[in-house]
């Protein structure tokens, strides 16, 4: 199985777009359950489907899909549960069979608790196939014996469940994992909580995915990202209004490899790409900051300054001549470097003693966009620190600073990671990027869908990553870019530049190799006019 594929390839965007991402990169509406329950059936009347009707085209796309990854395949087992999904499977399996595979078909649940589309779609099965429903105990253990099973469906549970699984359902999920066979999940994996991505007491390990008419928050975000494998979307035709009827809890970045900034022109010079300040790098700390700056750098910014320690102006020009580098050991005396930036980032090895509060202090009283890292996060979240937060704000946390700002364990945060992010952007009125896999953003906005981005891999998960993104946010913001399209370029672009990494280096990559791929993947081609 391949563990780093992103999510959502091969997915088709659909034409709706969100006014915070670049307009050159594909996006996907994404809906938690309520929201997905209106917009099934919005496609069904926007294409004078019925229920079932619409239930078969899923099930076709499923099978297509299955052909597309095992072309090989003959023996397949489809294990169906009572509802809709388990509907989804009963015409998978019509297809299968029809198209001459061997295909065991096992019921978890009572078939008589079957009704309306899954009735008929089971109904249909049954008229044609020559088996019966069999007893998913049995399959399980012939296959243990080795008996042959080529692919299992899974079409048990699907996006409605929220309250822990029943012993049966566990065990049934456990036995399949343990079989170790390839894996298609239809919508997404049962035992997922589709909202949140959290086990509701075991998790079908899918090699695959496909997922129906829009995305779900469960399959982009959270821990459920090492269970769904790779995510593929068929829209199922749904019409582009059924979308636009049902407010859009989240857009979904595609992966993309350039092209996220706009075109320069030629006559183009440092003056017009601004001048980013950052702020970090208490007694030996001075590492974090000095990649802030050279990612700052790589965002193509006019000019970058760094306010750091002393003991730290040597080794920053060592490492990077072109940053302007003051020695800062007195934080009163930032003041007078605040003044002609247009983006500050602050934070970076910050530290939390009276130098770091002291810095904060300064650039939080400063009227200039400005990005909030790591250690000055730490200061926000013990109230020490003074000045207002708003929409010129932008906070980088990870889980733990995030339930430090927030008042609860990084558990909970994990828990939830688009409700706690949405939470966070209200509470504090800044922009909020809760980074980790399938990194949020989220805008103080009420009527603003969050971003979730699906590029990136565990190769990434090393120090200084965070320092880099708060760096290429700030750089980006010098340039004229709004916060929200600052930072959802810088998470599309930093997610990216670690892709490129992770096919040279793999999992020994490091920060400073992200900082040399941005440049690349920033670029969009010269317009040749002034």
């Amino acid at each position: 199985m391949d563990r780093q594929a992103p999510p959502c390839v091969g997915a088709s965007p659909v034409s709706l777009s969100s006014p915070q991402l670049p307009t050159a990169i594909p996006t996907y509406p994404c809906y938690r359950v309520a929201g997905m329950r209106s917009v099934d059936r919005l496609s069904a009347e926007g294409q004078r489907l019925s229920e079932y009707e619409l239930m078969c085209k899923a099930g076709e796309a499923a099978f297509t899909t299955l052909l597309t990854h095992w072309p090989t395949a003959k023996r397949l087992l489809v294990v169906c549960g009572t509802g809709n999904n388990g509907g989804d499977g009963w015409v998978l399996a019509h297809l299968a069979e029809a198209a001459g595979l061997r295909c065991d078909v096992a019921m978890v649940g009572d078939l008589g608790k079957l009704q309306g589309a899954a009735r008929q779609a089971f109904e249909a099965w049954r008229s044609d196939s020559k088996q019966a429903v069999g007893s998913i105990d049995e399959f399980l253990d012939a296959a243990s014996s080795g008996q042959q099973i080529d692919v299992v469906v899974d079409a048990m549970i699907g996006i409605g469940l929220s309250s822990a699984l029943r012993a049966e359902s566990r065990d049934v999920i456990d036995n399949i994992n343990a079989l170790r066979r390839p894996v298609l999940a239809l919508d997404v994996p049962s035992g997922i909580n589709a909202d949140t991505g959290v086990s509701m007491g075991a998790v079908i390990r899918a090699d695959v995915t496909v997922t129906f008419i829009a995305l779900k928050p469960g399959l982009v975000t959270g821990p459920a990202l090492d269970c769904v494998g790779k995510v593929l979307l068929e829209t199922l035709d749904t019409p582009e209004s059924a979308y636009a009827q049902v407010a859009i809890d989240a857009w979904v970045m595609g992966t993309a490899r350039s092209n996220w900034m706009q075109p320069r022109n030629r006559a183009a010079h440092k003056g017009r790409f601004g001048h980013v300040l950052v702020i970090g790098g208490d007694t030996g700390m001075g590492g974090a900051a000095l990649l802030a700056a050279g990612a700052a750098l790589r965002s193509g910014a006019g000019l970058v300054s760094l306010a750091t320690r002393q003991a730290h102006v040597v080794a920053a020009l060592a490492r990077y001549p072109e940053v302007m580098v003051t020695g800062v050991d007195d934080s009163r005396r930032l003041d007078a470097h605040l003044s002609g930036k247009q983006a500050l980032v602050v934070g970076p090895g910050l530290g939390r003693e009276q130098w770091g509060l002291g810095c904060l202090q300064q650039a939080l009283c400063s009227e200039t966009p400005l990005v909030i890292d790591a250690d000055a996060l730490n200061i926000v979240a013990s109230g020490t620190g003074d000045g207002t937060l708003s929409e010129r704000c932008v906070l980088t946390p990870h889980p733990g600073e995030a339930g430090r700002l927030a008042g609860v364990t990084a558990a909970a945060i994990e828990s939830d990671r688009l409700s706690w992010a949405e939470r966070l952007a209200q509470k504090t009125g800044a922009v909020v990027v809760l980074k980790g896999a399938g990194t949020i953003i989220a805008f103080p906005g009420r009527n603003q869908p969050s971003i979730i981005g699906t590029g990136g891999n565990p190769g990434m998960a090393t120090g200084g990553m965070g320092d880099v993104l708060a760096g290429l946010i700030g750089g980006l913001m010098a340039q004229g870019l709004e916060p929200a399209l600052a930072t959802a370029t810088a998470v599309g672009a930093h997610a990216a530049a670690g892709d490129v990494a992770w096919d040279s280096a793999g999992v020994g990559l490091t920060a400073s190799d992200v900082i040399a791929n941005l440049g690349a993947v920033l670029t969009a081609s010269y317009s040749g006019s002034s």
